[in-house]
């Protein structure tokens, strides 16, 4: 069984023409015909009706494809991963982070690792939530990025980069500002201003107030966290958001929940990757960074 005849069959099963499939692939009909007549020999079993007009993978066809699928995105997944080796890539991170990190912490961690590291690139994209972040980072098409999670949730590829809670955000006039601790009882008729919901913020906050007994009232979903604390401030809603987001405003009132919510924000790098030079570098530079005073108190403290 050889890759090219691999990628035929896939290419056939989604366009239905041998004609058409030879086009697409830069190659003579005859070859493709030759090499799926070779794949079915080898197997014994025959994985394309050509009956019809528009050819067609029979039965047997259709459970090789999920196979013959598999393998393709492996193979493209280490294609991936080896161009970190190439001469003219070396220098390069691909990097990701979710919109909760990106004016928080992660300008002072670029700035202090490009002076260290000033020959090293770090291309920067932002995705939508940390799920997406781990995803991308599970195909290879990052080196590494930060997500968020549950502070008793870790895995074997992550470096802690810091844990901390989530406060309720509260307009300055807010009865609730009164109160040392706030339950999520208190909280059943307030309105809810909260990131989109497949966020690790809007998830956590949801299940917190099911467990409480109610659906949260969202007026609003917004990625923009400044967004979110303005309209706090102007008395729109209430949010629930980490700390190290919100430790430095003055524009409203923030309270501790009375039954935690932990947050661990985490570097994070595919299960399956080999770790280049570059990388082994970079997770240094994170463990002594994330270790030194000045980001102990900048972002330790809540």
């Amino acid at each position: 069984m050889e890759f090219r005849q691999l990628e035929y069959f896939c290419t056939i099963s989604e366009l239905e023409n041998f004609t058409r499939t030879a086009e697409v692939l830069h190659v003579s009909q005859p070859s493709v015909t030759k090499a799926i007549k070779s794949l079915e020999s080898e197997l014994g079993l025959t994985l394309i009706d050509r009956s019809q007009k528009h050819v067609s993978l029979t039965e047997e066809g259709k459970a090789f494809l999920l196979h013959a699928q598999r393998i393709m995105q492996a193979a493209e997944t280490a294609k991936q991963d080896m161009m970190r080796y190439r001469s003219d890539s070396r220098g390069t991170i691909h990097f990701g982070i979710p919109p909760m990190v990106e004016a928080y912490l992660f300008p002072d961690l670029f700035t202090k690792f490009q002076s260290v590291f000033p020959d090293i690139t770090l291309d920067v994209q932002e995705y939508s939530d940390s799920d997406e972040v781990k995803e991308r980072a599970s195909l290879s098409e990052l080196d590494f990025g930060i997500i968020l999670g549950d502070a008793d949730e870790s895995s074997g590829n992550e470096l802690l980069i810091l844990e901390d809670a989530m406060s309720i955000c509260l307009p300055p006039d807010h009865p609730l500002t009164g109160k040392e601790t706030v339950c999520f009882d208190d909280l059943v008729n307030e309105k809810f201003i909260m990131q989109q919901p497949h966020t690790y913020q809007y998830r956590k906050v949801y299940n917190r107030c099911s467990q409480a007994g109610f659906v949260p009232d969202v007026v609003l979903c917004t990625s923009q966290l400044k967004t979110i604390k303005q309209l706090v401030a102007n008395g729109m809603g209430i949010s629930i958001l980490p700390n190290f987001v919100t430790r430095m405003e003055k524009i409203f009132v923030r309270k501790p929940l009375e039954s935690s919510m932990g947050v661990r924000v985490s570097l994070y790098w595919g299960e399956h990757k080999t770790l280049s030079v570059v990388d082994t570098q970079f997770i240094d530079f994170m463990k002594k960074y994330t270790d030194t005073p000045d980001f102990k108190q900048h972002f330790r403290q809540h």
